[in-house]
């Protein structure tokens, strides 16, 4: 289901005064009241086309939980693998594909064959990797298979190809190295932002030294992180949740991370640094998925599944965005109510790092939007998004 994201900044002339977000919620209930479990679980992840493998793992566990049966850890890891390749390919899709299109093209022939290049392997890689997550979706769903666990483990052995096809590509154009060496990076930041021979070279190290000199401070914000645990504690509201500027971005994936820890010092969660966090995010996702064998020491799992209670379940995907949340009420194994909360509904709500924009100077029109965008960009790597400038 394409989302489709409209921001709207209103100034007079000086400054920025308000701005307004459009951006529309899907209605799950109206789609998929008195269908079966089972038929929720194939019908609704269909409907999306931004994070659908999220889409689908979240599914699979709200219904799940809901039904009182767990997903098997064969499906499990199978999902969770389907979210890290997804996280990966659409993360690197903005992040590359996104760029500010000065970055790939100016000031010399080198750029702009450099900018061919980049879309030329990302075609590729993009290619290679959604042919593999179609064909891991679809040993995921298929019930008839005789053996289903033999079939995702011969997917899981080719999802290390997948990876190192995906790390070549972040040789070539994110990193300048392979993300099992690119350890440290951070630690010259104080000085020069981020390592200085990859960051004069490479576009997406480009962006983040301008952005840093720009717009240092865009973005900073003292929003609280989604409060799932007080939720599912009954201490919190569901419509308080999601109707509440919190952060649920993948900015707190990585706050551990020692290559996040002197861009933060110095940037706080601003846009910069949240820019910093998706290559640090890319990075130790993929460093996953090539080490299969290490030890696990991520803080939180891709895919959380809980049971409510009374055909009341829930899961909590990790995807490119954030905190992807599914709710699903059952009664009688038929659907009651069914709530999709994607991280871009509180990502992009209007008193989120968004509302940072009013009162930046709108004198030179173009540079604003500019710098809207890079923040919508920033906060949200998958919605479709607009940005208007408008005189009150």
């Amino acid at each position: 289901m394409k989302r489709e994201l409209t921001l709207t900044l209103t100034t007079d002339g000086e400054r920025v005064t308000a701005l307004d977000v459009r951006l529309p919620r899907f209605d799950a209930t109206a789609l998929l009241a008195q269908r079966q479990a089972s038929e929720a679980a194939v019908l609704l992840p269909s409907v999306f086309s931004i994070c659908a493998q999220a889409q689908a793992a979240a599914a699979a566990g709200a219904i799940s939980a809901a039904c009182a049966q767990p997903l098997s850890p064969t499906l499990m890891a199978g999902h969770t693998l389907a979210v890290q390749i997804e996280s990966v390919q659409e993360s690197l899709r903005s992040l590359c594909l996104g760029l500010p299109e000065t970055l790939l093209s100016r000031q010399s022939a080198q750029r702009s064959e450099q900018g061919v290049a980049l879309i030329a392997d990302f075609s590729q890689a993009w290619r290679d990797s959604t042919a593999f997550l179609a064909r891991l979706q679809k040993a995921l769903c298929n019930d008839a298979a005789h053996d289903k666990a033999s079939a995702l483990a011969a997917l899981i052995q080719e999802a290390k190809q997948i990876a190192q096809a995906w790390d070549h590509f972040c040789t070539r154009h994110v990193y300048g190295v392979s993300v099992l060496h690119w350890q440290g990076e951070g630690n010259s930041v104080g000085n020069s932002v981020g390592n200085s021979a990859a960051s004069d070279v490479l576009p997406v190290m480009r962006w983040f030294r301008q952005m840093a000199k720009d717009v240092p401070v865009l973005g900073k914000t003292a929003l609280s992180p989604l409060p799932l645990a007080m939720f599912r504690a009954g201490k919190l509201s569901w419509q308080a949740l999601v109707h509440a500027p919190y952060d649920a971005s993948a900015w707190w994936r990585v706050q551990q991370d020692s290559r996040m820890a002197p861009v933060a010092a110095r940037f706080g969660n601003g846009a910069v640094a949240r820019l910093w966090a998706r290559l640090v995010d890319v990075a130790r996702t993929l460093g996953e998925l090539l080490d299969a064998t290490a030890e696990k020491k991520e803080e939180r799992p891709w895919i959380r599944v809980h049971s409510l209670g009374d055909g009341d379940g829930m899961a909590e995907v990790e995807c490119a965005r954030g905190v992807l949340v599914h709710r699903v009420q059952l009664a009688a194994q038929s659907v009651v109510a069914y709530e999709v909360c994607a991280p871009t509904d509180w990502n992009l709500h209007r008193d989120s790092a968004l509302a940072t924009l009013i009162g930046l100077p709108a004198t030179d029109a173009a540079c604003l939007q500019t710098h809207a965008t890079w923040l919508v960009q920033v906060l949200d790597p998958c919605v479709a998004f607009d940005v208007e400038v408008i005189h009150a």
